[in-house]
């Protein structure tokens, strides 16, 4: 890319940044956009020679996943999670590069032409979707109910497994909730959204130390502990056998009615990893049908080497917190200052 374009497009961050707060661009109606506090959505959007690397080192990543899946009797799925911003592009109010041609569509093409994955879009069916109403929480990076529905639905088609009716039929009621990106707004700003629910036939069989200490409420508020965070899930009612060993982040792995909970009304057994790294050991021992990968579009700027062990990375990090060193205590106090 040339200079003049590089700087266009650094032009065009600031002007996203400057309305917002810690990289927090506002469009119209209040709706909110993570920009990243560097502009880092925006060189990812770029199509620069920067951006064409990354892929391609991606692409790399991805076609060594699946020959390593395929050993182990495995099918490697990869999706990636659209941003808000390509979704509901009409409510901003200023130019964003690249909002026709998004990275993760980019990626997923040359992942069509120069792998054996099996990819998933949730670009069409989240577009399609919101057509008719908005698929993303006004203040949040995160789908609403509706944008789930559409994930789960792709997800399934992908997957070749009926969606459960149930799922489908979720209920809920109205409730109101400061969400991420409203909650880094001075003052914080609140949204109405719709609490969907739906009946739990799967169950947790197993979590490891880190969702085990979450869920003491000794670190509720804090970020630092989620990734790293291991489940089971088993649903003898299920009617696909099939065993799945899901990688992701925020969009599958909650307690609440998000991918992970969803899928375990489909399969009969879900083991769900908050992580961008595939813990190939983990995989090998639990032997799978399917290996499932979700990324959200942002965390594409970094690409992950796949050294990693979930559950030794798990308690290690229980370990500091329980028996914190002596520099963990000062950072502990530097980021209360």
């Amino acid at each position: 890319m040339c200079r003049r374009r590089r700087q266009a497009h650094r032009e065009q961050g600031r002007t996203l940044s400057q309305a917002g707060a810690r990289g927090i661009a506002v469009g119209r109606d209040g709706w909110l956009f993570w920009v990243g506090r560097s502009n880092e959505l925006v060189e990812l959007y770029a199509d620069s020679p920067a951006t064409r690397r990354l892929l391609r080192r991606w692409v790399r990543l991805v076609d060594g996943r699946v020959r390593r899946a395929e050993s182990l009797g495995a099918r490697y799925v990869h999706a990636i999670v659209p941003e808000k911003i390509a979704i509901h592009a009409d409510t901003l109010d200023r130019p964003f590069p690249g909002l026709a041609d998004p990275p993760g569509a980019r990626l997923g093409r040359r992942l069509a032409a120069e792998t054996r994955a099996d990819l998933v879009d949730l670009y069409a069916p989240l577009r399609a979707a919101r057509a008719e109403e908005p698929v993303y929480l006004r203040t949040d990076t995160h789908w609403n109910h509706r944008g789930y529905i559409a994930a789960y639905r792709a997800l399934c088609e992908a997957l070749a497994v009926a969606p459960a009716p149930h799922v489908l039929d979720a209920t809920g009621q109205p409730a109101r909730f400061v969400f991420d990106l409203g909650g880094k707004l001075k003052p914080p700003v609140d949204e109405a959204y719709f609490a969907h629910e739906f009946p739990r036939r799967a169950q947790r069989s197993e979590a490891n130390a880190l969702v085990r200490l979450r869920e003491t409420g000794r670190v509720a508020g804090r970020g630092g502990f989620f990734v790293g965070s291991r489940a089971v899930m088993r649903n003898p009612e299920a009617a696909d056998p099939r065993r799945i060993v899901l990688f992701g982040d925020s969009y599958v792995f909650d307690q609440g009615p998000r991918l992970t909970a969803m899928l375990a009304e489909s399969f009969r057994e879900v083991h769900a990893i908050w992580s961008a790294e595939i813990d190939w050991a983990y995989v090998a021992a639990v032997k799978p049908d399917l290996v499932v990968y979700e990324i959200a579009e942002r965390f594409l700027r970094r690409v992950p080497t796949d050294r990693f062990s979930v559950d030794a990375f798990a308690e290690r990090r229980v370990r500091r917190e329980l028996n914190p060193t002596v520099l963990d205590r000062l950072r502990a106090l530097l980021r209360l200052r």
